[in-house]
């Protein structure tokens, strides 16, 4: 089992692999215990069939799940979701430092997400992984009575030589 919250990543061989939209059902029950905010089954369902989706997977558990689109050399993490039970442990990290490395071998140049500016946890993450504030989209983000900014993140994304 996982190490107590912030305590860091510590579980036995967890792996990235592609998501498949059999895997909807799955999705759907990480997504809806990841926060107050979440996707649909209809927003999933399409993410899966026409984007790129991953998993963090690790003693045959769902662990974390990212949907991202691709247009030309650039890319854009349009979801990002991790039980609450398990945020604080670095999931979310490993999936998309993961996801980022391979992104930039296939030279995608970018990568390209909006935040909650509320989202103090998710900011601290995406700064420590190289993105910073480039804009803001105001009233972006449905909130209980009203809306919500949203930050506007970009991360050069770095091949490594070999």
């Amino acid at each position: 089992m996982a190490e107590p919250a912030g305590m860091g990543l510590s579980l036995s061989s967890p792996e990235v692999d592609r998501l498949g939209v059999d895997e909807l059902d799955a999705v759907m029950t990480l997504e809806r215990s990841a926060g107050p905010y979440c996707w649909s089954k209809a927003d999933w369902k399409s993410s899966l069939e026409q984007d790129l989706c991953y998993k963090l997977v690790a003693d045959n558990e769902l662990l974390a799940v990212a949907a991202f689109s691709v247009v030309c050399d650039e890319v854009s993490l349009l979801n990002i979701a991790v039980p609450a039970a398990c945020q604080g442990r670095g999931y979310a990290s490993h999936l998309l430092q993961h996801c980022l490395a391979a992104f930039a071998a296939q030279h995608l140049k970018h990568c390209f997400l909006e935040v909650r500016r509320s989202n103090t946890a998710a900011l601290a993450l995406y700064k420590k992984l190289g993105f910073a504030s480039i804009g803001e989209r105001k009233n972006y983000y449905p909130v209980a009575g009203g809306r919500e900014d949203a930050l506007v993140l970009l991360c050069q994304l770095q091949r490594k030589e070999q």
